[in-house]
């Protein structure tokens, strides 16, 4: 076997569908076929069940496919540090869209154009990660909740940057007349929460937001699996929100209350798995670096 069959091997892994898979590379699912065949005899091994008509990878394919996407990732940073610096490489870049949107401003100052073409993916974290062992993204925007996905895997991180939670409201909200309010102004307010986490994507206590309901209920009127629609409800209803800061823009303002101080952080991370050589993922990845203080490795 050789890189390319690696390649096929594990774009058939991700779709467990030979038409789709063959449809990728051009070539007819008989050749795929033929192809997965010659893997499993040269192994040994079965690692595609056959199911009917269909493939379904078991155990020892989904062991097999780690290592194939090890390999693939490590040739092909072993390839671009010696190609010429005119070839152009895809950069797929994984993430919750809140996060893509609030860290596209640092990252694209180091992207040249002319040396990628970038695909942003918004995705949960989870998926993001997923798609980082696979080898489907080479990036990975997310916050420390997806930390036990990524610690055994052999990735490093690069912390962006702190974002907090603050109740917010659009600025012509009727809670802006009170010259100090508290909890008390609020018992009665409207709320809009997302359905599940903007970020895992992961149904969490009442309001999925971070909001301490168990101690402070509130009166949620409004949920949204999108969160762009749940910015809209804000500004186009008096409807109070508990958003990350990243997310407020000049519509909406942050209401601090007086007796209420309680703060959820999330720590924004990049994530991407490093190689031996210095191929182009390392170099973009010393050149955003160079402006952090440490890179966090969860290998050491």
């Amino acid at each position: 076997m050789n890189i390319e069959d690696l390649r096929k091997l594990a774009h058939l892994a991700q779709t467990q569908n030979l038409h789709t898979s063959a449809a990728a590379f051009n070539i007819t699912t008989g050749a795929l076929s033929k192809t997965l065949k010659k893997i499993e005899a040269q192994l040994n091994n079965i690692i595609f069940d056959r199911v009917g008509r269909n493939i379904q990878i078991n155990t020892n394919g989904k062991k097999f496919t780690l290592y194939a996407n090890e390999l693939i990732h490590q040739y092909d940073q072993m390839l671009s540090e010696f190609v010429s610096t005119q070839v152009k490489h895809s950069l797929n870049i994984a993430g919750p869209s809140v996060l893509l949107d609030h860290v596209l401003d640092k990252l694209l100052p180091h992207i040249s154009t002319a040396q990628f073409e970038v695909n942003l993916e918004a995705v949960f974290e989870g998926d993001a990660i997923n798609k980082l062992k696979s080898g489907a993204a080479h990036l990975a925007i997310v916050t420390d909740d997806a930390l036990p996905d990524w610690r055994s895997a052999g990735f490093h991180a690069l912390p962006l940057g702190v974002t907090t939670f603050e109740l917010v409201a659009a600025k012509n909200h009727p809670i802006h007349q009170i010259e100090t309010p508290a909890l008390a102004d609020i018992n009665n307010a409207f709320f809009a929460c997302p359905s599940s986490s903007a970020f895992c994507g992961i149904v969490r206590g009442v309001g999925s937001d971070g909001w301490p309901d168990h101690r402070y209920p509130r009166n949620i009127a409004f949920r949204c699996d999108n969160f762009a629609s749940l910015l809209n409800v804000i500004k186009k209803h008096p409807a109070l929100a508990y958003l990350p800061d990243i997310a407020i823009d000049e519509q909406l303002s942050v209401i601090k209350l007086s007796d209420f101080s309680a703060q959820n952080q999330e720590r924004i991370n990049l994530v991407y798995k490093p190689s031996f050589s210095t191929g182009w993922l390392n170099q973009l990845i010393d050149r955003i670096s160079a402006s952090h203080i440490h890179t966090l490795s969860f290998n050491e």
